[in-house]
């Protein structure tokens, strides 16, 4: 649900950026122009098209790691959501993951736990 000042934070591994911004479309459409769910909305927004504002999320990759400051480092909320993650994540995040999604304003409180998915849901935590 819509909440300022959260940022929910979900992290995998993909083969490219490519393949990211594929799974985490900013806008997806058939071959007959209609707006097509996204496979990450589809995973853990039950198909919602804008389940969130979509002028406020971000997706990158970057090297594999297991650090979750370093995951997030480069986001534009990065050094405060980085804190707030670790602080979830004391150990580290255990699998090593190349991919984030961030999406701001938003405490997700969904299904967490999608074996399917190329992502996991991390955590809700606080940027500002």
């Amino acid at each position: 649900m819509e909440k300022e000042g959260i940022v929910s934070v979900w992290a995998g591994v993909f083969e490219s950026e490519e393949a990211l911004l594929e799974y985490a479309a900013e806008e997806y459409f058939d071959d007959e122009g209609n707006e097509v769910v996204s496979p990450f909305s589809r995973d853990f927004f039950d198909g919602e098209i804008w389940a969130f504002d979509p002028d406020f999320w971000e997706r990158g990759f970057r090297e594999m790691t297991t650090d979750p400051k370093t995951l997030v480092f480069h986001f534009s909320e990065g050094t405060t959501v980085g804190e707030g993650l670790q602080e979830c994540f004391p150990e580290g995040l255990g699998d090593a993951c190349n991919a984030a999604i961030l999406v701001y304003n938003y405490e997700y409180d969904g299904n967490a736990d999608v074996p399917s998915a190329p992502v996991r849901f991390l955590a809700a935590v606080p940027y500002e």
